[in-house]
């Protein structure tokens, strides 16, 4: 990786805007590709919707010319989840030698399946890496220190990934466990949207607590059986992600579980992504038969129109267990 690499954010939301503006404070030029013309107008323009309060620096070249594609040695996917594949089905056509990083969370499909397992088997020669971590959009945005991880097969490549942000707001760790980092991005945002519903019915802090403690043990064991790292749910993409996630109404999902418990709207809205999430968290469980009476719990109450007054029931009278296992 140089210095003269043509870097591409695809997708013009909050976080491809973020990330390229980090990118910017370091002097590091970028493009973003967006599908919207008057989007593009307005970001060259220097103005930014989605940060009002933030000047758009005028060193980041935004197109809706899928052409660009062409040109790029680095794409970030900075789509909504669902998106994805499609995404970086186009990228790869339009550019096969190109390294791609992926940073929407969540899984390809309700059977399981992550973004990282199908690129793998459709382009086996394709180097990629995951970006996740606690890092709200509108702080990086602004300057402010963050810190994630960039999980990738190739240890060059991680590495390139984490030096390109060095001199950023954004620290990054290089990671080479990229199932526990996809599981992680994707599982947290469903004990987000069980925060959400706990605020909302107001169980309290001691609550709240619980569902993010042993929301990590859960993820720690669908980490493991899939072939991750344990370590990695203890980590920034795992459980400093998970509080982040869970801790604070800027979060959607959590918002969602509120709003829900709330009775202010519907089970099904788009950009929601523990919803997706949990469909297919729910099958992995059932699947390998592991202990996640959190997410079954949440799965109840969305999906099997249960009392909370049962499931709270049925989780305090559960066997007694130890609280990890291996």
């Amino acid at each position: 990786m140089t210095t003269s690499d043509k870097i591409i954010f695809y997708g013009g939301g909050a976080w491809g805007q973020a990330l390229a503006i980090a990118l910017s404070n370091c002097n590091t030029q970028s493009s973003i590709l967006v599908s919207d013309k008057k989007r593009m107008e307005t970001l060259n323009n220097g103005i930014t919707e989605c940060f009002p309060d933030i000047i758009f620096p005028k060193n980041i070249y935004v197109s809706n010319d899928k052409g660009i594609l062409k040109e790029a040695d680095i794409v970030f996917i900075t789509t909504q989840s669902f998106r994805v594949q499609d995404a970086v089905n186009e990228v790869v056509s339009s550019n096969p030698n190109v390294k791609i990083i992926l940073t929407s969370k969540g899984f390809a499909n309700d059977k399981g399946e992550l973004f990282s397992e199908v690129i793998s088997k459709k382009y086996p020669n394709l180097t990629y890496g995951i970006l996740t971590g606690p890092t709200f959009a509108s702080e990086v945005a602004k300057n402010l220190p963050s810190a994630a991880i960039i999980a990738s097969d190739s240890e060059i490549f991680s590495k390139d990934i984490s030096t390109l942000f060095s001199n950023s707001c954004l620290r990054l760790y290089p990671s080479n466990d990229v199932i526990g980092a996809s599981l992680s991005g994707a599982i947290k945002n469903i004990f987000a949207i069980g925060t959400g519903i706990s605020d909302g019915l107001k169980l309290g802090e001691n609550a709240k607590s619980a569902i993010i403690t042993r929301g990590i043990a859960e993820l720690s064991q669908i980490i493991l059986k899939l072939g991750g790292k344990k370590e990695t749910a203890f980590g920034l993409a795992g459980i400093g992600d998970m509080f982040l996630t869970c801790s604070s109404p800027t979060s959607r999902n959590m918002k969602y579980g509120l709003d829900l418990a709330q009775n202010k709207n519907n089970k099904n809205i788009p950009l929601v992504e523990g919803l997706y999430a949990l469909k297919s968290a729910k099958y992995l469980s059932d699947l390998y038969k592991l202990d996640t009476p959190i997410i079954n719990s949440i799965f109840d109450y969305i999906y099997n129109n249960k009392s909370i007054d049962k499931i709270i029931l049925n989780l305090l009278n559960r066997p007694i267990g130890i609280e990890f296992k291996n």
